[in-house]
């Protein structure tokens, strides 16, 4: 019987901390302290019952936690409300929280303080879930499945979303596909943890070439049920069983068969000892699947990982410990840690620094020299030596089926820029990196960029690769041109960009089409050029005004009526209203007078005085403020008159200026203001 064992199966680095938490907790218990875990600790009936076993108890409210006792949190986290009660309560806490779901909760903390919803798949009533929707209760939904999606009210500006992190990665991805083209993809947040993500990758891999798949955990664990689920589409003789009894059973009722290939993965709730047992079980007679490691068969407390055989050019695995302005270090179970050159990270997107310092992320490497010095033993490693080749398979697939990849731009050449992507140079010229010119390349390091590969060459045994962005956003402004001429309107609003600005008016983008505003419909009031209202790369709001599907012609309206100053004038400043204004223009026949801001009046030089004028500027001069009556208001014609004798005249104190005679004021014609004038 050939057995197939997942390499990152049992124990994950959350509950791994938890479990030796705890047993550390249990061998250092002071008698009269209570030992408790707020929920089951980790989904597995034989950790649980060595546990209690050694003094603990199992309180799932925080509430009923007595006063003076020790409390460990497991790795699902819980909700801040029962944080606070244990702090209240004055008890010792064992946070083992995973730095993951940790993460999670700052997400959904730092969210709905913007006043965003989040969208949260995952197992509705999972612990996990539970403790990362208390974060925020009023803001959060949980879903599970894409079609759930339909039922939520989602505002594209205001809605994020995240994972559980031992959701499945297929149903994610099917939600993320869905919800792509209704919100920003940096507002999905992909929470699911690396190490559920491997697991579940290999389960994947592995049922595909076995003839039986055994998935070792607790049907209650949310990761092995994804990972029975991953397993069972692939190979139809999947079982999910909990320990050696079970595989035992399976045995004797022929499920299992002595020549089938089997495969072994299990849930982050398992223990190795566990694993090792359903192994041992299929092979009794094949004693060095044992010996080979340092373990119990039940005292899940003394489990020993064993240590690889450092040589040169061989692949270990190990955890990330620091990082400097050289090396990232690297401990891979050694007296010295191991370090990897930094320059190695430089193009991997995915991979955070600071990140894996935190989560003591693991990574498998390539040693490739181990030098004896007077300050100790000098390892070096090489990560980029295993992913060439992974990646370079990923570019060429990418090449071949047109897909873009993300690349780091790391310097500049003298016709463009040179871009990583997993240690393999790409090369984009610089008409290449957008639409329009690029005047700095050098400013452009250290920026990601997503490209289309255009050239794949491994001839002369040298690999030579080259990217465009400009083709991705060719691209894009195609199926947006497509998207607009499928659902323009007239009357419909866009947010749109200004392109250029021409003497006759303003060029807008509203989304891969651009439209037109003539300079007259860009103010109420008269401008000399279009860029005394507007400047190039403005976002501005427009509506459509008409259009020519067959000339590709959009005429587009900007300025807005509740901005017209003759907008509900015969409301705001009714006939018979007296009013105050400032002198703006002086005429023969009257003078200007403006009530608000671009709405001028006008008083006809008869209506100023009760005595014959010469001229308005006998009494009245520029920037003088007057009180005056509404006389008459003309919207369609867009006049005002207003008479400033009616209120308080103003009369000259020359003795030589005539009275006016009864009727005088008819002889001269009264002309009305315009606020075009």
């Amino acid at each position: 019987m050939k057995v197939i064992r997942a390499e990152s199966a049992g124990f994950c680095f959350g509950v791994k901390n938890a479990v030796e938490t705890a047993y550390k907790m249990a061998e250092e218990h002071v008698d009269g302290t209570r030992l408790i875990m707020l929920g089951e600790l980790t989904h597995n009936e034989k950790v649980t019952c060595d546990l209690l076993s050694k003094g603990f108890e199992i309180i799932d409210d925080a509430s009923d936690v007595p006063a003076g006792s020790q409390v460990i949190i497991r790795a699902h986290g819980v909700t801040p409300e029962q944080k606070r009660i244990l702090v209240e309560k004055g008890v010792t806490v064992h946070d083992c929280t995973c730095p993951f779901v940790t993460k999670i909760h700052k997400i959904v903390s730092d969210e709905a303080a913007k006043g965003r919803k989040i969208i949260l798949t995952g197992t509705p009533g999972h612990p996990e879930v539970v403790g990362i929707t208390g974060e925020a209760p009023e803001s959060v939904s949980v879903i599970s499945a894409a079609s759930e999606l339909d039922g939520l009210n989602i505002d594209p500006d205001n809605t994020v979303v995240i994972s559980q992190t031992t959701f499945s990665t297929n149903a994610f991805a099917e939600i993320c596909a869905n919800i792509e083209n209704k919100i920003a993809k940096d507002q999905i947040f992909d929470t699911i943890c690396n190490t559920t993500v491997c697991r579940q990758k290999e389960a994947m891999r592995i049922s595909e070439q076995v003839d039986v798949m055994l998935v070792i955990g607790s049907a209650h664990s949310s990761n092995t049920k994804k990972l029975f689920d991953v397993s069972v589409s692939r190979c139809c003789r999947t079982y999910l069983v909990r320990d050696a009894e079970d595989v035992r059973g399976l045995i004797s009722d022929g499920k299992i068969k002595p020549d089938d290939t089997v495969g072994v993965t299990a849930g982050a709730s398992t223990p190795e000892a566990i694993i090792l047992e359903v192994v041992q079980a299929m092979d009794e007679n094949e004693k060095e699947i044992l010996a080979d490691q340092e373990q119990t068969d039940t005292n899940f407390a003394e489990y020993i990982e064993s240590i690889p055989q450092l040589r040169r050019n061989a692949v270990v695995k190990g955890v990330i410990t620091k990082y400097d302005q050289d090396y990232v270090y690297v401990d891979i179970r050694d007296k010295s840690d191991g370090k990897i050159a930094l320059r190695e990270f430089a193009g991997d997107t995915d991979f955070n620094l600071d990140d894996a310092v935190a989560n003591k992320q693991e990574v498998t490497v390539v040693i490739k020299s181990i030098k004896n010095t007077d300050q100790g033993k000098e390892i070096i490693l090489s990560k980029s030596a295993l992913d060439f080749e992974k990646n370079k398979q990923a570019l060429q697939e990418a090449y071949e089926n047109k897909t873009p990849v993300t690349a780091v731009i790391t310097g500049s050449v003298k016709d463009g820029v040179i871009a990583n992507y997993g240690g393999i140079d790409i090369y984009i010229h610089k008409t290449q990196i957008k639409m329009g010119e690029v005047k700095d390349l050098d400013a452009l390091k250290g920026q990601q960029i997503e490209i289309l590969i255009t050239k794949f060459d491994t001839e002369k045994h040298r690999l030579r690769v080259s990217g465009s962005h400009r083709q991705i956003l060719i691209q894009e402004r195609k199926a947006k041109e497509e998207e607009v001429w499928n659902s323009i309107e007239v009357g419909k609003h866009y947010k749109g960009i200004v392109r250029s600005l021409p003497a006759f008016g303003a060029f807008i983008d509203i989304g891969g089409v651009d439209g037109l505003v003539h300079i007259t419909e860009l103010s109420w009031k008269r401008i000399s050029k279009p860029s005394d209202v507007l400047s190039i790369g403005q976002e501005v709001d427009v509506y459509v005004k008409s259009f020519d599907k067959e000339t590709k012609k959009i005429s587009l309206g900007f300025k807005k009526e509740e901005d017209d100053p003759f907008y509900n004038i015969e409301e705001r400043i009714p006939v018979g209203a007296i009013v105050k204004g400032t002198v703006v223009r002086l005429t023969d026949f009257g003078a200007f007078v403006q009530l608000e801001p671009d709405l001028d009046a006008l008083c006809h030089v008869s209506q100023i005085s009760n005595v014959r004028l010469k001229s308005p500027s006998d009494v009245l001069s520029i920037g003088q403020e007057v009180t005056a009556k509404v006389t008459s208001i003309k919207p369609a014609e867009r006049k005002i008159s207003i008479s400033i004798k009616e209120v308080e005249p103003i009369d000259p104190e020359e003795d030589d200026i005539y009275s006016v005679s009864e009727g005088a004021e008819a002889e001269a014609p009264v002309e009305e203001a315009s606020s075009e004038e």
